[in-house]
């Protein structure tokens, strides 16, 4: 029981690192934005102060509102990853404020030498997390599951971008395990070969979750394409290189696929 306690501890501390990595980024780039809030407004303060005393108190206020948006949104993204305690509804900005931040937090990682696929393993593992907060007002019903099409082996003939069922299942790769998943808990399947046809099928199908199986970087902005749809992402594994013959842990597809279902 001890043993079994220490691993869920440690579990939880490595998920946590993994997320500091994100949060951190927008923390910082949060402090960044309020720098040059600031700067703009000294440096403008005398000519607005020329023109109306009343108009430097009301852009003040507009850049203050500005920061506001953002800040709450990434108190109430933090409070929500960390501890697992839905405070995003019905708070709509905080989607705002991955679109405002994390574009910051992308060019500021890469000056402090945080490799991109970190900042967006980082950024996957926050969506997950505040995915599985918000499970009490996520409709298990619909459930998606959108496969990259690197995953079927690269010498295999079979069309599979159109009808998953295609796949014969011979084992040489990991989408006819990852079919008999679908059919055992009666999921659609759809594998993609790229971020504009499944944009296509999430419009198409309109899910009410979805479970993507990408790289890092397709993960980071399918996840954002799809909101307010909530998306519990798995990064697939890449022994032969990027976008052939990949490879995914059927464990935490399955997982995945149990939290929308078991519901």
């Amino acid at each position: 029981m001890a043993n079994l306690q220490d691993h869920h501890s440690e579990t939880a501390w490595r998920s946590w690192w993994t997320m500091a990595t994100f949060l951190g980024s927008c923390w910082a780039s949060l402090l960044i934005l309020a720098c040059i809030e600031g700067t703009v407004l000294y440096l403008v303060e005398p000519r607005l102060s020329a023109i109306g005393h009343h108009l430097i108190w009301f852009i003040g206020l507009g850049m203050f509102l500005f920061f506001m948006v953002p800040f709450g949104g990434l108190l109430l993204i933090t409070i929500t990853a960390l501890s697992g305690i839905d405070l995003l509804y019905p708070h709509g900005h905080a989607s705002i404020t991955v679109k405002v931040l994390f574009p910051i937090a992308a060019t500021l990682a890469q000056l402090l030498g945080i490799k991109r696929n970190r900042l967006r393993t980082s950024f996957v593992k926050v969506n997950n997390a505040l995915t599985i907060a918000q499970k009490s007002r996520i409709k298990g019903d619909r459930i998606l599951v959108l496969l990259p099409h690197c995953l079927q082996i690269d010498i295999c003939q079979r069309k599979i971008t159109k009808d998953v069922t295609n796949c014969v299942k011979c084992g040489r790769c990991p989408v006819g395990k990852l079919v008999e998943i679908g059919e055992k808990y009666g999921l659609h399947m759809e594998v993609v070969n790229g971020g504009t046809l499944a944009r296509r099928r999430v419009a198409t199908f309109r899910p009410s979750g979805i479970v993507a199986v990408a790289c890092e970087r397709d993960l980071t902005f399918g996840i954002q394409d799809a909101h307010p749809v909530p998306v519990y992402g798995v990064i697939n594994d890449r022994p032969n290189g990027p976008c052939v013959n990949t490879c995914v842990d059927m464990t935490m597809v399955e997982d995945a696929v149990k939290f929308f279902r078991q519901k």
